[in-house]
């Protein structure tokens, strides 16, 4: 029985809300997320490690200041470890958040509100989270009101684009399709989209998806921006997969049929790297 109350306690305090310079902040998601639902507020996520010492400055001088708490006053606030090895760990992997100090800021179902990144003096962090909460004002209200423009691509093509940014990576595939098969889409639009909806694969993991995606845009197009960026993300895919022979293959053609892309300086850095491991397999 004593044992069943000792872990009931060390839950009870793992999970509990942390009153933290004169604040409430979560320790653990679901409460969060169920009091950002109640009270229709977004969540701002203090992503920190104990090492972090950046993170402890911002606990000496920004959390207590009176700018801080006025600019959070009707946000709910969540602090997670990212070395817990739990559900810290596991939120930083699912954010890609990869640098400390790092703020994620949440809407009420989790899609990514903003992100701060690096330390900032009260004022000026006050400052980044009112500009951060403005853009995803903006973007809800653009999205909200979709259907005015219908006929106006590129604003549809940056929307597509934010809903991935924001890891609503779903709708983004619809919009971003959608422009590559509408009637009367600018092919520079069209193929702008294709390469955004393969990147839109990529960050899912998607990788054959992907290919597929480049694969249709340049039966489409051969020449653009778009292709060139695409190309060089197919050899990067192929990178990824530990195919080095086909990822040589792809940077050599692409040098062939672009010898005056931008892209050059990466692949001239890349290509050698890889034909000399190439060359020590055998292959």
């Amino acid at each position: 029985m004593k044992r069943r109350l000792s872990l009931l306690v060390v839950v009870a305090l793992v999970t509990a809300p942390q009153l933290f310079a004169g604040r409430t902040w979560y320790k653990a998601i679901a409460p969060a997320q169920k009091e950002a639902k109640t009270k229709n507020q977004l969540i701002l996520v203090d992503m920190y490690a104990e090492w972090c010492g950046w993170c402890k400055r911002f606990e000496r001088e920004v959390f207590p200041s009176q700018v801080f708490q006025d600019a959070t006053a009707d946000i709910v606030l969540l602090r997670l470890d990212t070395e817990d090895g739990k559900e810290g760990t596991q939120f930083a992997r699912r954010y890609a958040v990869t640098s400390l100090p790092t703020f994620v800021l949440l809407s009420p179902d989790l899609t990514i509100a903003g992100l701060l990144r690096g330390y900032a003096p009260p004022n000026d962090f006050a400052q980044s989270l009112k500009d951060t909460r403005k853009a995803y004002s903006d973007f809800t209200r653009r999205a909200n009101n979709e259907t005015s423009i219908a006929k106006d691509p590129i604003q549809r093509l940056s929307l597509a684009k934010e809903y991935t940014q924001r890891q609503q990576y779903d709708k983004a595939e619809v919009r971003f399709k959608k422009l590559t098969t509408d009637k009367g889409i600018p092919a520079a639009i069209r193929d702008e989209a294709y390469y955004n909806l393969a990147i839109n694969f990529v960050v899912q993991n998607k990788l054959d998806d992907a290919q597929k995606t480049i694969r249709e845009l340049t039966g489409l197009s051969k020449l653009g921006e778009s292709v060139e960026r695409a190309r060089m993300l197919s050899g990067q895919i192929y990178m990824q997969e530990g195919n080095l022979l086909g990822a040589a293959n792809e940077f050599r053609n692409f040098k062939k049929q672009f010898p005056n892309s931008s892209l050059l300086p990466q692949i001239d850095m890349i290509l050698p790297e890889i034909e000399r491991r190439l060359a020590s397999s055998g292959k």
